[in-house]
């Protein structure tokens, strides 16, 4: 089978660099624009399934890029944006002041992470969630269909770590996939192979 991995559309929480987590930030114009741009390098995709994460910027994504094709949405909360509790709504640079350890940890050192302090997530239970989501999409369908996952940049982040068996360290160094890139995955015999990670070329260079 073939899963496409989308991440949302840019939001307005973006543009302001502001944790968004489980909380939720519409789509800007341009993250609007993004959508219907990949849906239209998308039209012909005949895809089986369309999943998402149920946050409104995720659920705004998938409505724009199938423009009205007879294909249901369905949410699934595994692949819902990593939480950062009171740091939801914050500022990055408020967040690095109150909590630097925290902060730094949470892009650069992953396996370190520890949100307690204001009641966030780790990584650990990320994964787990995330794991626990591609088991239900992986036994659901066979090799010749396609879906489709719409996630957020962190949640997509540990989907690639579990895909490449990458170890925390490697975690991270990896990058946080692009708004609305596409990244495309083969499962077969228990197997994953990355074909197209975080591209946006239908974007034309305008990100």
């Amino acid at each position: 089978m073939k899963i496409y991995f989308i991440r949302h559309g840019e939001t307005l929480w973006n543009t302001m660099k502001i944790f968004q987590g489980t909380s939720n930030s519409p789509l800007t114009e341009k993250g609007k624009n993004q959508a219907i741009k990949l849906g239209k390098r998308l039209k012909d995709i005949p895809f089986s399934n369309f999943y998402s994460s149920p946050m409104g910027r995720t659920i705004e994504t998938s409505n724009l890029v199938l423009n009205g094709r007879d294909i249901k949405i369905e949410f699934l909360d595994e692949f819902k944006e990593i939480s950062v509790g009171k740091m939801e709504g914050v500022k990055r640079e408020v967040f690095e002041k109150t909590y630097p350890k925290q902060y730094h940890d949470f892009f650069f050192n992953p396996g370190e992470y520890d949100p307690t302090k204001y009641d966030g997530e780790t990584y650990e239970n990320l994964i787990k969630r995330v794991e626990k989501g591609l088991k239900k999409i992986t036994v659901k369908h066979n090799d010749n269909e396609i879906v489709a996952v719409v996630s957020h940049g962190v949640t997509l982040k540990a989907v690639f770590k579990i895909i490449n068996n990458l170890s925390f360290e490697e975690l991270g160094d990896c990058p946080v996939p692009k708004n609305t890139s596409l990244s495309i995955v083969d499962y077969k015999d228990g197997k994953y192979t990355v074909e197209l990670f975080s591209d946006t070329s239908h974007l034309d260079g305008c990100e």
